[in-house]
């Protein structure tokens, strides 16, 4: 009966989800999965553990002219089809675009789009890169009109840890 018991609540709690919420304001850096991130504005952080994979959603705190979701890929590599990846990134997406980027000895591999969303015309990117071992994406969307944002995001000053600074 014990062993029963106890094998249900070992399955049940892989699947759990781990929340937790932060505020952290402009000078300060966000450490996560061994990276650190800044941001332009104050932001409220959530991370989600799960016992198979990490991620953080960056919000800003006082205005919505952006949102970021850091994701820890559970892949053992970066190899698989593109052409039929990179179709589906951007849903009507326009004016797409794929970069690759070497910053401080990483390739960063960048796709920007542009995309219509709830009325509201928006920048979007997706990062992917690899850092020893394990592999990350940072899909990150903002507002057109937010050109102060344009050149912290394009420019990748957000990722802290690969030389961006």
């Amino acid at each position: 009966m014990y062993r029963t018991v106890f094998f249900i609540l070992a399955i049940s709690s892989s699947f759990t989800t781990i929340l937790s919420q932060k505020l952290l304001l402009k000078p300060e850096k966000f450490l996560w999965e061994g990276q650190e991130f800044s941001f332009p504005e104050n932001v409220v952080i959530k991370e989600q553990s799960l016992s198979f994979e990490t991620t953080a959603h960056i919000y800003p705190a006082e205005r919505d002219p952006f949102f970021i979701v850091l994701r820890k890929l559970p892949l053992n590599s970066l190899s698989f089809e593109r052409e039929a990846y990179e179709s589906e990134i951007f849903w009507h997406g326009k004016n797409k675009s794929k970069e690759t980027l070497n910053i401080s000895g990483l390739n960063v591999l960048v796709y920007r789009a542009e995309q219509v969303r709830n009325q509201n015309l928006l920048k979007a990117n997706l990062w992917i890169w690899s850092k020893g071992q394990n592999h990350y994406w940072a899909w990150i969307f903002w507002r057109k009109e937010r050109t102060d944002l344009e050149d912290f995001f394009e420019k990748g000053l957000f990722i802290r840890s690969i030389g961006s600074e």
